[in-house]
């Protein structure tokens, strides 16, 4: 026995890896807010690279010293961080200030340059209500997601007790009267758009649902994207346009969200000049590349995807604007193809809309009220001849006289 308990002993080993000198970064810091839309968002963001600054200056103070002091210049800051600007780190440093995580006092330095003397805090300031530890971060994280489920499976979980003690307060009790209405609501028009769905499959419009275990999830999808939708205060018939617009039985979340705010507050005109300037964008690029393989136009100068779709919604909105002003689809295409450009600007676009609609264009501005010949005397024009001038306007439509009536 004795022996088996050796062997054990030298089979367990300790190993330590690579070890380096390095700085504490406090919990609170790493886990305070980063963006507007973080639930503990309350009016400061500290972002990811404010972060990693405070870890920079965390670098600098010397611990031997007993203080939280330090003064490394913007431009040590910025070129640990590979910045080739020292200004670029200034809006980083004001979210550690504002966020009361650090505190920034002037100095002048040995040599007579100006400086920063930097107070690097470790424990968050009076009155925080924030995320103090990692623990914290989860207990609050694992409320938020129990607080999501509508009807969570087996028991209902429990609220997590707060550090103090005291058990977190639960969400307002919903009857038992509205949520049967919402789910009569749910289970009505899951039923109609189901109903619908199959009547379009049988059309050809929809590709039919595919086995019986396909059919469930996209039911189960379907019925969660309407109870989302209502939940999130969405409108009935705007969640039966979407369903139809979208044509899938069960949509994906993220794209029947999108869809949802992208129709949201629109009306039926509206929505249909989008759907209009979305085609006939479409329609447009397709002719392009086929025009760009005839060499009839150039290849689109775009380096990345996100510059091919700004080029894309900016033609999309062109035609839009032309189809709410009242221009048709025909002259509309006309000036494309004229124009023979991916994306066109706005005042070239415009000129060829009016040109090909037959209004007429403004060329050489205003001409002259006399001849050159008439300036220079050198014939009088005859008694009764035609000048060339235009003839003077009658002021009487605008509620005057002229002064050689008489």
């Amino acid at each position: 026995m004795s022996g088996e308990i050796d062997d054990l002993d030298e089979q367990i080993e300790i190993v330590v890896g690579r070890k380096a000198p390095f700085s504490m970064v406090p919990d609170w810091v790493s886990l305070y807010p980063a963006s507007k839309s973080h639930p503990q968002y309350a009016g400061k963001i500290v972002s990811a690279t404010a972060k990693f600054i405070y870890n920079v200056l965390a670098m600098h103070v010397n611990v031997t010293r007993g203080d939280s002091a330090c003064w490394p210049s913007r431009k040590t800051i910025a070129q640990i961080l590979g910045f080739s600007r020292e200004q670029s780190v200034d809006p980083y440093l004001d979210q550690l200030d504002e966020a009361d995580i650090i505190d920034r006092e002037p100095i002048t330095r040995p040599n007579g340059a100006r400086g920063v003397r930097y107070i690097v805090h470790q424990t968050p300031p009076d009155g925080y209500k924030g995320d103090h530890s990692l623990d914290e971060y989860y207990r609050r994280r694992r409320a938020l997601e129990a607080a999501k489920l509508t009807r969570p499976p087996g028991r209902p979980r429990k609220a997590e007790a707060a550090e103090t003690g005291h058990s977190a307060p639960a969400p307002a009790a919903v009857t038992k009267s509205a949520e049967s209405a919402v789910d009569e609501l749910v289970r009505t028009a899951a039923a109609e758009w189901w109903a619908q769905a199959e009547e379009l499959a049988r059309q050809g419009s929809m590709k039919p649902v595919g086995t019986d275990r396909q059919k469930e999830r996209a039911q189960g999808n379907l019925t969660a994207r309407i109870r989302d939708a209502l939940d999130a205060g969405h409108d009935l018939e705007l969640v039966k346009f979407v369903l139809r617009e979208l044509r899938e039985w069960g949509p994906a979340k993220a794209k029947f969200e999108r869809a949802l705010k992208t129709y949201q507050g629109k009306t039926p005109e509206e929505i249909e000049l989008d759907k209009a300037a979305q085609s006939g964008a479409t329609k447009w690029w397709e002719v392009a590349q086929a025009r760009v393989a005839d060499k009839k136009m150039g290849p689109l100068l775009a380096d990345t995807k996100r510059q091919e779709t700004g080029y894309f919604l900016n033609l999309r909105t062109r035609i839009r604007t032309a189809l709410n002003a009242g221009y048709s689809r025909e002259i509309i295409w006309q000036a494309l193809m004229e124009l023979g450009e991916w994306s066109p600007a706005k005042r070239e676009f415009d000129l060829a809309l009016r040109r090909l609609s037959g209004v007429q264009q403004k060329r050489g501005g205003r001409k002259p009220l006399f001849s050159n010949d008439q300036w220079k005397h050198k014939e009088a024009p005859a008694p009764g001849a035609a000048t060339g001038t235009p003839d003077a306007p009658d002021l009487s439509v605008f509620g005057v006289q002229s002064d050689d009536a008489a």
